[in-house]
């Protein structure tokens, strides 16, 4: 996997308990281990799509889900994705 395709995020719909969906953005792999666990039962997995930085993948998760444009709340949103990231996501990918 090479940064020029991006970091792979999924979009989750999850239950409320009381008949809503709220919808999640959660890493593809091991950096979304733990948020994916928490996920109620009846959880689903609606959509993947690929992001280089926080604030790429916000917006791209908020115009998914209408809710607008996002703002970034630190300076570390704005920039790439580490190499860590992506060599964590890439083993679990092969």
């Amino acid at each position: 996997m090479t940064k020029a395709l991006g970091y792979l995020h999924e979009v989750w719909y999850c239950p409320d308990g009381r008949g809503n969906y709220l919808p999640a953005c959660i890493p593809h792999g091991p950096d979304g281990d733990a948020a994916r666990s928490l996920n109620e039962p009846g959880s689903e997995w609606v959509w993947t799509f690929w992001a280089s930085s926080h604030i790429q993948a916000m917006n791209i998760y908020y115009e998914f889900v209408g809710y607008g444009k996002y703002s970034a709340r630190y300076n570390d949103d704005l920039l790439p994705y580490s190499q860590a990231m992506y060599e964590r996501q890439a083993a679990c990918l092969k």
